[in-house]
C-alpha cells in the first residue's frame, strides 16, 4: 500500500516543539537582558560590552523569535490541511502541497536549529566574555586595594620604628667628623695623610695554633678563667690580636675573646683596637675595622679546622672588645653563617646594638666604672632603673651584687649583672683584671648572681677543665687605610 500525505502528531509534535524552544529562549533572553543591566560595571569596556550585547538582543527579539513563532504556526497550518484533504476524496493540488513540503520542510527545520544553536553561541560568547570582564576587574581592583594596604602598613611601621639618634651618636659623630676634618685640612697644606679617626677596612692573619705555656691561655672551666683568657689576649699596642679556643673534638663549641682598647692616638695605626675604632663602634655605625677583622678571624678558624658552622660560638670580649662581641652578635650577616649562642661583655657599652633575642648574653659591670654607661642608654634613676634613651643622668653606684635579669635591652635576652666595685678609682674599676678577681670572687658563691647564671644550659657546650679537650688559637688583627 502506498503511502501520501504526512503524519499529522508527528508535524504537530515538532510544531508544539518550536513553540517550547521559543519560549525558552525568550525567558534567557530576558534574564540576561536583566543582567546585563543590573550589574555594576562602568568604562569603555562595559559600554562595548552593552552595544554588542543590545544587538544580539535585538536580533534575536525581532528575528528569530517571531521566526520560531511562524514556523510553529505555518506546521499546524499544514496538518489543518492534511486532515482536510483526508476527509474528500484526494486532490492533485494537495500532493503538490505535500511534495513541497517534503522537499523544503526538513530545510526550515534545519535553518532554525541552526539559527538557535547560532543565538546560543553567541550568547554563550558574551557570557563567558563578561565574566572575564567582571573577574579582570575585581582582579585589580583587588589588587590596587592590597597596594593601598601595603603602602599604609609601610608607613605606620615607618612611624612606630623611627628612633631618633642616641646622645652619644650625636657626640661621638660630631667629634669624629670634626677630628676627620682637621686632617683633610692638614694633608691639604702640607700634602701628609696624619689617618685622623680614617678606620678603613679590617682583616686577619690566619689563625695559629697555640700550647697553654706558650700562650698563657687556660681551660675556659668558668666565667672568669674565659676572662682570663681575654686578658692574656691583650699585647702589645702596635699589634693587636684575638685568641679562640675550640672545645671538644668534634668542637661542642668555639670562644673567640677579643681585648679592649689598646691605643688611644687620634691616628689610626695597623691596630684597629684603637680610639678610632672605639669612636666608630659607639657612633651611628656601631661597627669598625676591629668587627671586619675579629669576623675575618673567625671565618678562618672555621674553614682551616673544618669546624661546622652550626657549632654553637661563644663571643667574649672587655671594653671596645665587647662592643665588637655584641656589634657582630646583631649583625645579620654575621649570624647567618655562625651559630651565636652567647655574648659575655665586662666593662662595655652595648645597650646600642639589637642583638636578636635567640642570642643569651651576659654585660658585667663594676657599680663604680663609668665605661658602660657612656652610651647614655644605661644610666640610672635607681636601682634597677634605666634613664630615657639617649639622655644622660647621674650614675649612682647600684648595690654590690645587683642582679639586672632580662631587661630586653634591643631585643636580646639580656641579664646585666652590676659587682660590688673593688676601688674608688673609676680607671681601676674599669680594669680587665679587676673583673677577672671581682667575677672569681662571686663564683665562689653558690647562690651569687653569676654562680646561678653559669648553670644555664647555653654555656654548658664551653666549658671544660680538660687541657686535652680544649686547642687554643691566636689571630692577629689589622687595619687597611
Amino acid at each position: 500500500m502506498t503511502f501520501y500525505g504526512m503524519d499529522t502528531a508527528q508535524v504537530l509534535g515538532e510544531s508544539d516543539a518550536l513553540e517550547q524552544a521559543a519560549r525558552r529562549l525568550e525567558e534567557v533572553m530576558g534574564g540576561l537582558q536583566s543582567s546585563v543591566q543590573s550589574v555594576a560595571w562602568i568604562g569603555p569596556d562595559a559600554e562595548a560590552f552593552r552595544e554588542q550585547w543590545d544587538a544580539t538582543y535585538r536580533q534575536g527579539e525581532s528575528l528569530v523569535l517571531p521566526g520560531l513563532g511562524e514556523r510553529s504556526r505555518e506546521l499546524q497550518q499544514h496538518v489543518e490541511e492534511q486532515d482536510h484533504a483526508s476527509s474528500a476524496e484526494g486532490g492533485g493540488w494537495f500532493e503538490d502541497a505535500m511534495a513541497w513540503l517534503r522537499d523544503t520542510g526538513g530545510d526550515i527545520v534545519d535553518g532554525i536549529r541552526d539559527g538557535i544553536g547560532w543565538l546560543g553561541d553567541r550568547i554563550s560568547d558574551g557570557t563567558d566574555w563578561l565574566g572575564d570582564r567582571i573577574s579582570g576587574g575585581m582582579d585589580w581592583l583587588g589588587d590596587r586595594v592590597q597596594d593601598g594596604r601595603d603602602l599604609v602598613s609601610t608607613a605606620i611601621d615607618a612611624v612606630k620604628n623611627f628612633e631618633w639618634p642616641r646622645f652619644t651618636e650625636v657626640l661621638v659623630d660630631g667629634a669624629t667628623g670634626l677630628i676627620r676634618g682637621t686632617g683633610d685640612v692638614f694633608e691639604a697644606l702640607t700634602g701628609i695623610d696624619l689617618k685622623l679617626a680614617d678606620d678603613g677596612t679590617g682583616y686577619a692573619d690566619a689563625p695559629v695554633a697555640v700550647t697553654p705555656e706558650a700562650s698563657g691561655l687556660v681551660p675556659p672551666s668558668d666565667l672568669s678563667q674565659i676572662i682570663a683568657n681575654t686578658n692574656q689576649t691583650y699585647g702589645s699596642k702596635e699589634t693587636g690580636e684575638v685568641s679562640m679556643s675550640v672545645v671538644g673534638s668534634p668542637p661542642t663549641g668555639v670562644i673567640v675573646n677579643i681585648p679592649g682598647t689598646e691605643q688611644w692616638g687620634p691616628m689610626a695605626g695597623d691596630n684597629p683596637l684603637d680610639l678610632t675604632g672605639n669612636a666608630e663602634q659607639a657612633g651611628s655605625n656601631g661597627w669598625s675595622a676591629g668587627s671586619q677583622a675579629t669576623a675575618d678571624a673567625i671565618a678562618q678558624l672555621y674553614a682551616q679546622n673544618n669546624i661546622p658552622p652550626g657549632t654553637p660560638l661563644m663571643l667574649n670580649g672587655h671594653s671596645q672588645g665587647g662592643m665588637i662581641a655584641a656589634s657582630l652578635a646583631a649583625n645579620e650577616d654575621f649570624t647567618s653563617q655562625f651559630n651565636v649562642t652567647n655574648v659575655m661583655t665586662y666593662g662595655s657599652p652595648v645597650d646600642n646594638y639589637d642583638v636578636p633575642g635567640g642570642v643569651n648574653q651576659l654585660n658585667i659591670q663594676h657599680g663604680g666604672d663609668l665605661v658602660p654607661r657612656i652610651d647614655a642608654e644605661g644610666s640610672y634613676m635607681g636601682p634597677g632603673v634605666p634613664g630615657p634613651h639617649g639622655i644622660p643622668l647621674p650614675v649612682p653606684i647600684p648595690n654590690p651584687g645587683e642582679l639586672l635579669a632580662n631587661q630586653n635591652i634591643g631585643s636580646g635576652n639580656t641579664t646585666t649583672v652590676t659587682l660590688d666595685s673593688p676601688s674608688w678609682n673609676p680607671l681601676t674599676n674599669h680594669g680587665s683584671a679587676e673583673y677577672q678577681n671581682s667575677v672569681q670572687t662571686q663564683l665562689q658563691d653558690p647562690n651569687s648572681p653569676l654562680s646561678q647564671y653559669s648553670n644555664d644550659p647555653s654555656l654548658q657546650p664551653f666549658l671544660t677543665g680538660d687541657p686535652e679537650n680544649v686547642q687554643h688559637y691566636t689571630s692577629g688583627v689589622h687595619r687597611e687605610n
